[in-house]
């Protein structure tokens, strides 16, 4: 014990003053009591070891093994969908639909019969006298996603100024034709 550290010493002495009685005691039982405690000792240590150790280890490789399956389909769906990605990616950006370019005709259509539209530089100027707000702003929004078109100037007045609760709206708005009219088609007759 000179090999020992001068701080653990006192502890091991400690110990083993503590432990001394019960190592009589183990020397005086009979080789056959000793050799039977042994084997309890030893039965017991592997039954604690078979409960907290294999057993628990054996149930989650179990539930691991169930799980692989699923991650399995997993991992094959996010490869198809990297692939699918990276086809997107490679593939130029193209419009969902094609434009046709607006005339005087087609935003009538849209507007109705009561709006003026006239043919100004790069686009139209639209007039309503009167006319629901909610139902112009739907109808704009029409217009502008059907033809890219893009509104440039919008003067807004109250047309039913009598009414408090009106929503009545007198409209003077211009619509330009977006920076990708390039690639607007003209709509061909049948």
């Amino acid at each position: 014990m000179a090999s020992m550290p001068t701080i653990l010493e006192p502890a091991f002495n400690r110990a083993a003053r503590a432990l001394s009685p019960l190592r009589s005691r183990w020397n005086a039982l009979e080789p056959g009591v000793r050799r039977l405690a042994a084997i309890g000792a030893v039965l017991l240590g592997a039954g604690f070891l078979v409960a907290f150790v294999w057993l628990p280890a054996v149930r989650s490789r179990d539930a691991l093994t169930a799980r692989l399956p699923q991650l399995e389909a997993r991992l094959n769906e996010m490869r198809n969908q990297a692939k699918e990605l990276k086809t997107m990616a490679s593939n130029p950006a193209t419009p969902s639909t094609v434009r046709s370019l607006a005339d005087v005709a087609a935003l009538k259509s849209i507007f109705g019969a009561d709006a003026e539209i006239t043919i100004v530089a790069d686009g139209f100027r639209v007039v309503i006298a009167a006319t629901d707000y909610a139902a112009w702003w739907d109808k704009t929004g029409e217009a502008i996603s059907r033809y890219g078109l893009v509104l440039e100037a919008l003067a807004l007045a109250r047309a039913d100024a009598q009414k408090p609760g009106g929503s009545a709206v007198a409209i003077d708005m211009r619509l330009t034709r977006a920076a990708d009219a390039a690639s607007a088609t003209v709509p061909q007759g049948k």
